[in-house]
């Protein structure tokens, strides 16, 4: 602990001391700089000893109090002190050290006038914490992420307000200190101990409360594991509160609130959690919302699935062939989590019975104590004998594979409560279709098909490095049935690894529930998978002939509409719940 001497002899030296400065900021007149000196040593507090040195900034947490009387000559007195800018507004990583800088320069070079704060927006963010280090995160957030949303920080004052001013000089979307004019709309308020999340958030929340007779609504809350840390569930992956969202909260949880300006405790309208939109925040059960979750019945199922936990994830083709296979197992009386590779290390998995591993692009280790079941639906060359044999029971999407390393064949499927005949006449005059990614390269259909002409209409992210121009970059779940349906044909193809394997694509069967006219890729033992022989392309000539009116290799609506029927009776998310309940059910009777 550095002695009032030894950290008065350090800053009086220094350049960052301003005496004149400091002077005006405490109110008082001194007789000498020592004398200025010595009053910043006894009675620091969270004044600043200079325009470009804010002690809140560099220590939030008033570190240096162990270690010497003042902020200042901590910061003089270690080696490592020219490893951070002590100044919002200081570039050091471009400029060097402040002290040396401050030879040649003065500090109003770096202090212009800040800009003009912006009016008010239709939202105003209000994080209410006192950890200025949250409240800079929060700032910044926001500028970046929503800079048509207000953030409201005006309740600072002192050096808080003087050193969030600083980082907000560019941010006009901030309000620091003073008031904030009349505002219309909506109020979010984030309490202390929740952090800006790195995807999407404030769109759904405010999406929640455009619902009829909604006057307030509550995010769902998440750790660093993306389990579960409010209002409910705590430790379980984020699917679990699913079947909650818009389920009314009789109280108010910490945690973040969205609420219309003119909406107080006593307005008409309800409360609700929508599980749309997570925040990273502190643990805080509300008991009320458990007990509307049904008493688990059936087995207690995991499927583990590659696609991300955070929202963005829900993108996934994963997830939402998951997410369709827990509603069949729910349907058949189980209770289903899904679980990522950030939850699959959850504690509360232990209590699962069943863990039913989608083979993505990494290994899964098997569950102690639960049933294991697997099924390689893609990137069958990733997966080893040694990985089949840690499982009780595995499934493999391609007969091909299936029957070299055998294990049991289990085609892919179609949700059958979307995909279904009805959602659209497959028009006779129409375009050519393609929903699906770049994948890191042109997919062979998309390139054959500009190749020999065929007008095509591309659904998906990534194609513009590959010079393709894009309808939209994706299309909803829910609006796909009706694309597939009425377009003039739809394409497809597979990695060569799934084709070459007899790995059917789920679009398969999607195309052909809905009655679609399929274009797809040679797969051995497509016909035997679909029951019908189905038009392919294996050249350009081929996409040139097949993928343009009149479309006569396809038979018409009653033949694709009774193969429909066959596709829906036979390979639906439904069918297979079954058979892996069934599996499991047997495992567990006969001991294993």
């Amino acid at each position: 602990m550095l002695s009032p001497e030894d950290a008065a002899a350090l800053v009086l030296p220094s350049r960052l001391f301003d005496e004149e400065w400091y002077a005006g900021l405490v109110g008082r007149s001194f007789a000498s700089r020592a004398e200025a000196v010595a009053h910043w040593v006894a009675q620091p507090g969270d004044d600043a000893p200079h325009p470009l040195f804010e002690p809140l900034w560099l220590y939030p947490r008033g570190w240096w109090r162990q270690h010497a009387p003042d902020p200042l000559s901590y910061y003089l007195s270690r080696a490592e002190r020219k490893g951070r800018s002590p100044h919002p507004r200081y570039p050091q990583a471009e400029l060097g050290p402040l002290e040396d800088w401050l030879v040649d320069h003065e500090p109003a070079e770096l202090l212009a006038p800040v800009v003009a704060r912006a009016a008010p927006g239709k939202v105003v963010v209000r994080p209410t914490s006192d950890d200025l280090g949250q409240l800079v995160r929060w700032a910044r957030h926001l500028a970046a992420s929503q800079p048509d949303a207000t953030v409201d920080l005006t309740r600072l004052e002192g050096a808080a307000e003087r050193t969030l001013a600083s980082v907000a000089a560019d941010l006009p979307s901030v309000h620091v200190g003073g008031t904030l004019p009349d505002r219309h709309g909506v109020t979010v308020t984030v309490d202390d101990g929740v952090a800006p999340p790195r995807w999407r958030w404030l769109e759904p929340l405010l999406a929640a409360l455009d619902r009829p007779g909604v006057s307030g609504v509550q995010p769902v809350l998440v750790g660093d594991d993306r389990t579960i840390t409010a209002p409910a569930l705590l430790g379980h992956p984020v699917s679990s509160l699913d079947r909650l969202d818009g389920t009314e909260l009789g109280e108010r949880f910490p945690g973040v609130e969205a609420r219309r300006a003119d909406a107080g405790e006593a307005a008409e309208g309800v409360r609700v959690l929508t599980t749309a939109s997570w925040l990273p925040g502190p643990r805080h059960a509300v008991p009320a919302l458990d007990a509307l979750l049904p008493t688990p019945t059936g087995l207690r199922w995991s499927i583990d699935i590659a696609a991300g936990a955070s929202p963005i994830g829900r993108r996934w083709g994963d997830w939402h062939f998951a997410r369709s296979l827990a509603d069949a197992l729910e349907r058949l009386g189980q209770s289903v989590e899904i679980d990522h590779p950030e939850t699959r290390g959850r504690a509360t998995r232990a209590e699962t019975d069943v863990v039913l591993v989608v083979r993505g692009l990494e290994r899964v280790a098997p569950q102690p104590g639960a049933v294991n079941l697997l099924w390689v639906i893609s990137h069958p060359e990733d997966v080893t004998p040694e990985e089949l044999a840690g499982f009780d029971v595995a499934y493999a999407a391609g007969t091909a594979w299936a029957a070299r390393h055998g294990v049991r064949p289990l085609l892919q499927c179609t949700d059958t409560t979307r995909f279904h005949p009805g959602a659209g006449e497959a028009d006779p005059a129409g375009g050519a279709l393609f929903v699906g990614n770049a994948r890191g390269g042109p997919r062979p259909v998309v390139t054959a098909a500009l190749a020999a002409g065929v007008p095509l209409r591309v659904v998906g992210s990534g194609w513009s490095e590959h010079g393709v121009e894009v309808a939209a970059d994706r299309i909803a779940n829910e609006d796909l049935p009706a694309a597939y349906a009425t377009a003039g044909v739809v394409l497809n193809d597979h990695h060569d690894g799934m084709r070459s394997e007899g790995f059917v694509s789920n679009r398969v069967f999607d195309v052909l529930a809905v009655g679609g006219r399929l274009l797809t890729d040679e797969v051995p033992g497509l016909a035997d998978a679909v029951g019908a022989d189905v038009p392919t392309w294996r050249t350009d000539d081929d996409l040139a002939r097949l993928a343009r009116p009149p479309y006569d290799a396809w038979p018409g609506p009653d033949e694709r509409r009774a193969l429909a029927e066959r596709i829906v009776a036979e390979h639906s998310f439904d069918a297979r719940a079954a058979t892996f309940l069934a599996a499991a059910r047997a495992h567990l009777d006969s001991g294993g």
